[in-house]
């Protein structure tokens, strides 16, 4: 009935089907959009953890008694955490699970996080800070594997564009958020913790909430059926898609056409011991540094590197260059300019001044950039279906970095300000970069090539952020031209990304006319 995972045309129905001629058949509708939004609400989490530190740090510096080194080292924390065990969760998600490593993390995560605003002290913030990071790097790449999974080809690329829009959503939440409990003022007494607990610790519980709100939903979420059929559970699997194709075309789920799935794997296989997760790691990785994944790899974090380094690297100052701009009152007009021309830097033997007040201007214009951030994603997500990832790629990665040094290079202060937002739009592509993976990587390595992937890019948001700030305090021009330089290097990589192929097309046109059955019937 079937030959090399194909479905024999002459079956009258298609009764025994490969997983993903299967989903082909389960259509696109409310289950597929329900997804995408628990995803999203998963990958928000990630981002206001992720950045939280830079709102927390000014508020928290009069309670904890920090120096300007260690806010530097505070708002690393995130981006230390998740280079230091994306590879942990990548061999846990493809060994035992997405669902199950979502869970455990955002869990861990939150509970750390709220620990955490008890903290008397920098040292045991910094601690608990570190392991609700490390707890949180576990769903921050897991989820693309896991969004990408539950949806088939024909609306695969869509769907990841339209959840990775909640990265930029969360750069509208953080700063509204903040802005509504920062300026609060309250002081509460804890006498056996010797700490007085404001606004600032009440903001970072308050940013666990998306986790929370996931992890419930999750719950009630199954497995991806993609690594139940790469697991041997070929009927776990056809049970999670009868019931999205029941949700999606509201009918009885022993309706489905597919009532068998070829099988995809021999069964999990337990790693028990040390030496046995060691080895099972070494099977999960190896194959992803040997042909044919080994090109792949390299273009995968190369990208995902500069991406990161640029968008998540210039961020971090963008209140800086900001507030520059906006009381700079010489007559200087190019950032560069501006930014050398005397006090924006100040000796890092200065003592703080303890005034653990926040201009507001900072939050309105983050909520600016943010909506610019989430526009851009949702434009990303209409046009993939019509012009493919590659395509997007090719065009936003070299546009964003040439606003980029165009903004060094800009004589108007408005007009620096918007190439500079603009500049920052190459954060869309992190989560085409992902669907790309899932597209690139078998099922058994897929979560494990996008972990290495981030990871690379949240070492480039550490390299970028550090470079950064020391080429703008003595090279600033350099800044700019490297980092957008970047950015165009990253497009030219993506020449080498295959375009969508013929059989790719093919399968597309076929779910078109599958869901158009579908919807007949």
């Amino acid at each position: 009935m079937t030959a090399n995972g194909k479905i024999d045309k002459g079956n009258k129905n298609d009764s025994v089907a490969t997983l993903d001629e299967a989903m082909l058949h389960t259509g696109f509708g409310i289950y597929n959009i329900v997804h995408m939004l628990l995803s999203g609400m998963i990958l928000m989490g990630v981002i206001v953890q992720s950045l939280l530190m830079g709102y927390v740090m000014p508020a928290a510096q009069c309670d904890l008694g920090l120096s300007l080194q260690q806010r530097g080292w505070l708002a690393a924390i995130p981006f230390l955490a998740i280079i230091l065990t994306s590879y942990m969760w990548g061999w846990l998600a493809d060994t035992r699970g997405r669902r199950f490593v979502m869970l455990l993390s955002m869990v861990l995560s939150a509970l750390f996080g709220i620990v955490s605003s008890f903290a008397p002290n920098v040292l045991t913030f910094g601690l608990l800070s570190f392991l609700a990071s490390v707890f949180m790097s576990g769903p921050s790449a897991v989820v693309y594997t896991y969004l990408g999974e539950f949806t088939n080809l024909r609306h695969r690329d869509k769907m990841v564009a339209f959840g990775s829009s909640f990265v930029g959503i969360g750069t509208v939440v953080l700063p509204a958020v903040s802005w509504l409990i920062l300026p609060l003022e309250f002081s509460y007494p804890i006498s056996f913790l010797d700490i007085s607990y404001r606004p600032w610790r009440l903001l970072v519980v308050a940013c666990c909430i998306p986790f929370m709100i996931g992890t419930i939903f999750l719950i009630l979420a199954p497995e991806s059926p993609k690594f139940l059929s790469a697991s041997g559970n070929s009927e776990a699997a056809l049970k999670v898609l009868k019931k999205i194709y029941s949700i999606n075309n509201r009918v009885p789920e022993d309706t489905f056409p597919v009532k068998s799935l070829v099988s995809e794997g021999q069964g999990g296989k337990s790693s028990t011991g040390l030496h046995g997760v060691l080895v099972s790691m070494r099977d999960q990785t190896l194959p992803l540094f040997r042909a044919p994944l080994l090109p792949w790899t390299l273009l995968a974090c190369f990208v995902q590197f500069g991406i990161f380094a640029n968008t998540n690297g210039f961020y971090v100052w963008f209140p800086t260059i900001l507030n520059s701009l906006l009381t700079h009152d010489g007559d200087e007009s190019r950032i560069c300019d501006v930014l050398q021309s005397g006090h924006n830097f100040p000796n890092n033997n200065t003592e703080v001044v303890c005034d653990d007040t926040i201009n507001v201007a900072t939050f309105e214009m983050s909520i600016y950039i943010g909506l610019v951030f989430s526009s851009m994603y949702i434009i990303v997500g209409f046009l993939v279906d019509f012009v493919g990832k590659k395509s997007i790629l090719l065009v936003l990665l070299p546009s964003t970095g040439l606003c980029g040094i165009g903004a060094h290079l800009a004589s108007s202060k408005k007009i620096a300000v918007v190439l500079f937002a603009i500049f920052q739009m190459c954060g869309a592509c992190i989560g085409l970069m992902n669907a790309v993976a899932v597209e690139l990587f078998p099922t058994k390595n897929r979560a494990m090539a996008i972990c290495l992937s981030m990871m690379m890019g949240r070492v480039g948001s550490m390299v970028g952020s550090n470079l950064i700030g020391f080429f703008l305090s003595t090279n600033c021009g350099l800044s700019f031209y490297l980092f957008g330089g970047v950015l165009i290097i990253c497009a030219l990589c993506c020449f080498a990304l295959p375009g969508r192929s013929a059989s790719d097309s093919a399968k597309i046109c076929k779910a078109k006319k599958t869901e158009q059955t579908n919807e007949t019937a």
